[in-house]
Formats: structure tokens, sequence, C-alpha cells
């Protein structure tokens, strides 16, 4: 019994990873399209900087070009699944331009999908800022 509750955890697994790979390279194509049927309309996605939004204001700040992806590269650490919810958690290195500014960082990542309707979306995004090594 054990062994098929694995197996479709892992076939979630390969669906939401998936799924998510297609996000970051709608986010890079400014793929608008892609990006509403990805992301769940209860949507919070909360930035490394602290700042919460919601699916439709994260939707306006890409398509105003006020923040402009040119880089993701996403590392998996955890992945879950129970049901109707995936959760992912890894490490994510960022490349932007917000305001006409560059942006870079290095984050932690907790993304939460839920399926309904038989497809799954992104319902929750929540990232922090890597702490910063430092040598002595």
């Amino acid at each position: 019994m054990q062994a098929i509750a694995d197996m479709k955890e892992s076939l979630i697994g390969v669906i939401v990873q998936s799924r998510d790979d297609a996000r970051c390279e709608a986010m890079l194509g400014r793929d608008f399209v892609t990006l509403e049927t990805l992301l769940d309309d209860a949507l919070t996605y909360t930035h490394s900087t602290g700042v919460t939004e919601s699916k439709s204001q994260y939707l306006d700040a890409l398509r105003s070009g006020r923040v402009k992806y040119l880089g993701l590269k996403r590392e998996l650490d955890h992945f879950h699944a129970w049901g109707s919810c995936a959760v992912m958690q890894g490490r994510l290195r960022v490349e932007a331009e917000v305001d006409g500014q560059p942006y870079r960082t290095r984050a932690l990542f907790t993304s939460t999908w839920v399926r309904q309707e038989g497809e799954w979306t992104m319902a929750a995004w929540a990232s922090t800022r890597e702490k910063e090594e430092t040598t002595a």
C-alpha cells in the first residue's frame, strides 16, 4: 500500500514541478495567458522583500513592466503531496528589473499548489532572502 502512495506522490511531483517550470518560463517570457492558468484565483504571492500581492496585483506588476524577470534558477529541496494539495520548498536565484532598477537575490521559497477541477494551480508563494554566509 505504501508503494502505491509513494508512486502517486511521485507522479504528482512530476506534474506539479512541470507546471512550476511552465510558470517560471511564462514569467521570463512575459506570457500572461499561461500565468493566468497556472496561478490560482485566490493566490497570495509574498516576495522576498516582504510585499504580499494578490493574483491580480502580481500580474498587474508584470503586465505594466514594473517588474521584469530576466533570470530564474530554482533548486527543489523538498516536495510533498497530500491528495489535492502539494508543497514545494527550495532555493531560488532571481535576476530582475524592478521599477527600472536591476534586482538580484537568492531566496528560500515555499509554494503551495492545489488541484481543483482536475488542474494544479499555485495558490501561495512565500519567499525570504537567503542569509549571506560570512567568513570569520
